[in-house]
């Protein structure tokens, strides 16, 4: 490779800063092919070759997740920065999809030598996950993850590899997909993906989190008969583990009930902003590990004292609510989506996901937290809708955005929502409503108000999902909506974009697709 060595500092200098005017990337791209095409290899090998290359051309010239892809920026510029480090992020998926191919194919070819040298059936490629863990400098335990994620995507779900071969979909967006399904039929595997080839939109912006949260809901739906076996399994399986960290710290780890464990959280919290009103110097999360220590060791808080009054939102459907449908999701704040039956048994003081009264001797028997419930329309998934003429969002709306929005509405964030923003600003026409308001954390939230971002809401039509204009940080009107915003795309100044899709996504479609599938009979039309 010394002469793309040689075109490459020509290019870009001592500084690795390109030079204007300098070398011409061309004698760099022309050298690395004839490095290529005089490559002794097999076929396959250079077939192989062949894939990465043009996986390279591609991530580079079709960038989706910036206005403008490589070869059409300028030198220097900020798009030209922000188009190299979209293109990496797109390459990096599609050798991920490449990676997961060549696993399993190393896998069989494994399991096919041991056959051949006449191994037990039992004991055919036993050690290809750790054979791979070698090659790949990984550990074997995370070899066997990963390849188990790898073969449920090459096997049941073409689809989520194929937008992963195309940067459509993230490296860590597809693991979260597959790893998700861990204890899912085939399928179910394949209804999901089909789901996603069906509906891509669904994951553009969308963080781990929040998808894993999806991905279970839509579990929950089509594989009803067996959620309170896997729901009782799991609860089976809570569990307490400790992690040494560096100077004198440990991370302490607790699997628990959803419930229970949103529960713990918010009290943590509230004592520790409490602690902070009080005068305490120390950051809330520091505050939060304080009041853990000293509820477990010092036994600062009377055991047969009521609890703290809480307030977890929770949001389920009349008909999850009150029938015995173990096919239908809730939604829990700070947590995501769960079985609905967790939630009616959890009132009703069963296990499993029961929160238990300090001092009784029975722990399932009552419950010490209060949970304010919205109703959603089975059909739609949406809450009902809520505005005010006031410029601040009430409180009662406020916690609506919340409930409904999880986590932060940038795209592909994750973090807690801490403000309650308005997507069109105030000054430039924007409504104080559900429609109009977002969750962010705050640091989105400055770097909204202080970045010219440009948000273009997204509204649904009878040809699909199509962005109609509208700014923020200017002096300019955004044009009015004839209706509900589904999402808002995001725009930076030097190009960057992404789309936030107001929850829920597919999985409410979805579900009435499959309905009307149900009812279609083979000689009929569908309705």
């Amino acid at each position: 490779m010394d002469e793309f060595r040689s075109a490459h500092s020509r290019r870009t200098g001592d500084g690795g800063t390109p030079r204007p005017g300098g070398g011409a990337p061309q004698d760099a791209l022309t050298a690395v092919a004839e490095r290529l095409a005089g490559v002794e290899a097999s076929d396959s090998a250079r077939l192989l070759l062949a894939e990465v290359t043009a996986a390279v051309a591609t991530a580079f010239t079709t960038t989706s997740s910036v206005r403008d892809p490589l070869p059409d920026t300028a030198p220097d510029s900020p798009a030209e920065g922000l188009a190299v480090v979209a293109g990496i992020d797109h390459l990096s998926a599609a050798l991920s999809a490449l990676d997961a191919r060549w696993q399993v194919a190393t896998q069989q070819r494994i399991h096919h030598t041991d056959r051949e040298a006449g191994v037990p059936a039992r004991s055919r490629g036993k050690g290809a996950a750790q054979e791979i863990a070698l090659a790949r400098r990984i550990s074997p335990a995370a070899s066997s993850f990963s390849l188990a994620a790898a073969r449920r995507m090459v096997r049941s779900m073409p689809e989520l590899l194929d937008a992963l071969q195309t940067g459509a979909v993230t490296t860590l967006q597809a693991q979260t997909v597959a790893r998700s399904l861990d204890h899912a039929s085939p399928e179910t595997c394949g209804e999901i993906d089909r789901m996603i080839g069906e509906h891509p939109e669904a994951l553009h912006g969308k963080s781990r989190g929040r998808l894993r949260s999806d991905i279970q809901q839509l579990i929950q739906q089509l594989e009803p008969d067996t959620s309170r076996a896997r729901a009782e399994r799991a609860a089976r399986a809570r569990h307490v583990t400790m992690t040494p960290l560096a100077d004198g710290m440990a991370r302490v780890s607790a699997v628990l009930r959803a419930i229970e464990a949103t529960a713990m959280m918010k009290t943590l919290h509230t004592r520790a902003e409490a602690a902070r009103a009080a005068g305490a110097k120390d950051s809330v999360p520091a505050l939060e590990a304080d009041a853990l220590v000293d509820a477990v060791l010092t036994g600062t808080d009377d055991q047969h004292s009521p609890g703290p009054g809480l307030d977890v939102g929770i949001v389920i459907t009349d008909t999850a609510l009150l029938d015995r449908d173990d096919g239908q999701s809730a939604k829990l704040e700070g947590y995501g989506a769960l079985p609905a039956h967790i939630v009616t048994d959890s009132l009703l003081g069963r296990p499993p996901g029961h929160l238990p009264r300090r001092g009784e001797a029975h722990p399932d028997r009552e419950v010490s937290a209060v949970f304010r419930r919205l109703y959603t329309c089975p059909s739609s998934g949406q809450l009902v809708a809520m505005e005010s003429r006031a410029r601040a969002f009430t409180t009662g709306l406020a916690r609506m955005i919340r409930w409904r929005d999880e986590t932060c509405r940038t795209p592909w964030c994750n973090a807690r929502i801490r403000h309650t923003d308005h997507a069109t600003p105030v000054h430039a026409g924007g409504t104080t409503s559900y429609a109009n308001g977002q969750g962010l954390c705050a640091r989105c939230n400055y770097l909204k108000e202080h970045g010219l971002w440009t948000l273009a809401p997204l509204t649904s039509t009878g040809a699909g999902t199509t962005p109609a204009e509208a700014t923020t940080n200017s002096d300019e009107t955004p044009p009015p909506s004839t209706s509900t915003p589904t999402g808002w795309r995001w725009t930076s100044p030097h190009g960057a974009r992404g789309t936030s899709t107001t929850p829920p996504l597919f999985t409410n479609r979805s579900r009435r697709s499959r309905a009307t599938r149900h009812h279609d009979s083979p000689g009929n039309d569908p309705p």
